[in-house]
């Protein structure tokens, strides 16, 4: 199964899935799963089982609670402005265990040692998982050249898709993100360019203009700035494909 199925160039719509508690995650699984989402972000740091017998423990009833949508596993450490706090070690065992239990995807931080990527991807590979390499940076926007050394590093840790995640403060800020996104198509991954806060809004709806594979919506409480909620990101991701179709169709993404 892809990990983002959309039947066009829509990007796919992602909700993070988060609790205290087990009860607490698969309530929310349930309200994802009427909700219209393409994909479960399932995110373990918001829960008290942190770690990978506490997840495979969850995992059917979780499966059962989303029905067909495709869960991608995200474990959002302190250094990328989550509430996660496992050691290398532990992040790792907690992933590796998730990826073979075939789940759909893996998020893998830009700021874990190579060391810890490289076991996790190559598990990967081998379960026919998809990996997310992703950086997030909540106080504001690097410059471009940073913007572009981040992707690189993504990519040459064999990342299916590139996720980066900044803060904007206005229209620089996104347009600077939106070219480094631009150069690092040259890696032929789908690259997500995600700005955080209102003035990002843009990059949440229109990733269909630039091939994005996905964008992240709520339903409840959200768990990035700017997150749309999904029945407002359906009619926004809708009109923006309506336009660009009847403009000669959309741009063409490379698929994850």
């Amino acid at each position: 199964m892809s990990l983002f199925p959309t039947p066009d160039a829509r990007p796919a719509v992602v909700v993070p899935l988060a609790g205290a508690d087990a009860d607490a995650v698969l309530a929310h699984a349930r309200e994802v799963a009427a909700s219209g989402a393409d994909v479960a972000e399932w995110r373990l740091d918001t829960w008290g089982a942190h770690d990978g017998e506490g997840a495979l423990e969850m995992l059917p009833a979780l499966r059962s609670a989303l029905g067909s949508l495709p869960v991608l596993a995200t474990y959002r450490s302190l250094a990328e402005g989550g509430p996660g706090g496992l050691d290398d070690a532990g992040y790792t065992a907690l992933l590796l265990a998730l990826v073979a239990a075939r789940v759909e995807g893996v998020d893998v931080e830009l700021s874990r040692p190579d060391a810890v990527a490289t076991a996790i991807t190559t598990a990967a590979r081998d379960a026919g998982t998809v990996v997310v390499g992703s950086s997030h940076d909540f106080a504001g926007t690097p410059s471009t050249d940073r913007l572009g050394a981040i992707l690189d590093s993504l990519a040459a840790r064999d990342a299916d898709v590139l996720k980066v995640a900044v803060t904007a403060s206005d229209g620089g800020d996104v347009a600077r993100l939106l070219a480094a996104a631009h150069t690092a198509r040259r890696h032929g991954r789908p690259v997500l360019p995600i700005a955080m806060g209102p003035a990002g809004v843009l990059t949440r709806i229109a990733g269909e203009c630039w091939g994005a594979p996905a964008t992240f919506g709520l339903v409840g409480t959200g768990s990035a700035p700017g997150q749309v909620p999904v029945p407002e990101l359906r009619d926004a991701l809708d009109a923006i494909h309506d336009a660009l179709t009847a403009a000669d169709g959309p741009v063409s993404a490379v698929t994850a």
